[in-house]
This record gives structure tokens, sequence and C-alpha cells, in this order.
């Protein structure tokens, strides 16, 4: 007995919760409308008859007509499975596999939150980062920054700008080592304001 494809298993846990989702209806898709079905003997070799084959004749005219409906099905069917595999292993593949995940919170109350993803080291030591931050403020001037923090030292991890309503989503690179009691916070610069600025998320 064939299992069912699981979800996860195809997608991975790193694609966004959008993408997530419609990948979710069109597995579901799938699932409902069942195994495709196998070809005919018929389907498979048509048969010509008597027919004289001619050099110029479209390949769906050589099908019955009741069986060009099938065809066109089966055809659809599978580029629909193919867009969906190639589409998850691509994303899987695309450079950034999660390690482990930090989230923030706001500082202030404020509805805003953020997370770091931690991607793989590489050959040089840098380790890459993928960060969501949403729900902080829109800034007419300056940026935000991000720091590692151990103690009371900090180490940049990079700035980035953005807020409002919309999702920030950048990708940091730093060599740092991480130890244990590591934490992570997010600043407001300002220009004419001492670095780093006010904190907005923290871990």
């Amino acid at each position: 007995m064939t299992r069912d494809p699981d979800f996860n298993e195809l997608v991975g846990q790193d694609a966004p919760a959008e993408e997530r989702e419609r990948l979710r209806r069109a597995h579901d898709l799938l699932l409902a409308a069942g195994p495709i079905p196998e070809l005919p003997p018929g389907l498979e070799e048509p048969s010509l008859g008597n027919r004289p084959g001619r050099l110029n004749e479209n390949a769906y005219q050589l099908l019955p007509r009741r069986r060009t409906g099938a065809a066109l099905a089966l055809a659809a069917a599978i580029a629909l499975v193919a867009f969906v595999g190639g589409y998850a292993a691509g994303f899987r593949h695309n450079g950034f596999a999660a390690q482990y995940s930090v989230p923030l919170h706001s500082t202030s109350g404020r509805a805003a939150s953020a997370e770091i993803e931690i991607g793989k080291r590489d050959s040089q030591g840098n380790w890459p980062l993928r960060v969501e931050a949403k729900g902080l403020p829109k800034l007419m001037h300056g940026y935000y920054e991000m720091y590692l923090t151990h103690g009371g030292h900090k180490w940049t991890c990079g700035t980035f700008a953005g807020g409002g309503p919309s999702t920030v989503k950048v990708r940091l690179t730093v060599p740092y080592s991480f130890r244990n009691g590591d934490g992570w916070i997010v600043t407001k610069q300002l220009p004419g304001h001492a670095e780093p600025g006010p904190v907005v998320l923290t871990t």
C-alpha cells in the first residue's frame, strides 16, 4: 500500500507562510484527485487503421475525440506535480538552510516582532542570517541595526531600512562564534544620535 506524499517532506520548513499556503492548496487538490489512471492500450499506441499517415497531421488528430480530453487532463496533472516538486526542491536548495531560529519581541509594548534564522557556517567561518521583522515603525530618517550581545558587549551584525505595515526581509552575514548566553537586539539609529540607539527588539 502506497502512502500519500507528506507535504512537509516535499516542501520543507523554509518556505514563507504565503508560499506554504499556496503549495498546500495545490497539494490537497492533487490528493483529492487521486492517482493518475493507467493509460489504456489504445491511448498508448493509437491505431491508424487503414488511414494513410500524413506528415503534417497534428498528433491530437490521431486520438479519438473522447480521449483527447483525458490526455490533456493527464498532461495538466503531470505539469502541476512537476511544478510543485520543482518549486519545493528549488526553495530548499537556494543557498540557505536554516539550522535554528531565534525569536525577538518588542521592548516598548508595540506589536513588533522578528525572527532570526541562522544558516550553516561556510568554509570561511561566516554565518548567514535571514531576518524577518514586522510591526517596526517606519523611519523617515535613519535605519535599524542588529547586534549580537554577550554580557555587556555588543557586536554589530548589519543594518537595514524599512518598517510600517510590510514585513522587512533581509539577509546578513556575521563572522562571530556563538556562545551560551548570547543575545540579539535591534536598535533604532537616527541621524545625529549616539550609536547604538534605543533598543526596539530583543530576545
